[in-house]
């Protein structure tokens, strides 16, 4: 088993570092824009050639009330709907993807491997094979 300086262990730490804050703050972004994002994308193939809006949860809501209609959200596991009222009556939306809870949950299961990963490390002792 090969010896590892002090300084090569410091630049490993770094990186992990440096991957571990930029995957959050990627995940955070993913979870920011489920709720309130709204992003335009060419749509292939419609006929005429058009623009297709890609919503977050309240984004959407926004455009349906927007439209003139009493809307509510309802949540379920990783998706979401806006359903509709129209003479007193539920109309139910369609269940849509939820990037929101989808990167929140992949946020908690990183974080959580990641910190299983330093108390184990600490446990088992890994800087016995540092020299200085």
């Amino acid at each position: 088993m090969s010896k590892i300086t002090l300084k090569q262990l410091v630049m490993l730490m770094k990186l992990k570092l440096i991957v571990f804050v930029i995957l959050n703050v990627l995940l955070l972004f993913f979870a920011v824009y489920g709720v309130w994002g709204a992003f335009w994308v060419w749509q292939p193939g419609a006929e005429p050639a058009q623009w297709a809006p890609l919503f977050g949860s309240q984004s959407y809501l926004q455009s349906v009330k927007n439209r003139g209609y009493n809307a509510t959200l309802v949540y379920g596991f990783i998706t979401y709907r806006v359903d509709i009222w129209i003479d007193g009556v539920q109309q139910f939306g369609v269940p849509r993807f939820d990037w929101t809870q989808f990167s929140l949950i992949l946020l908690a299961f990183l974080d959580g491997w990641t910190l299983m990963g330093f108390l184990r490390s600490r446990k088992t002792g890994k800087s016995s094979n540092v020299r200085s």
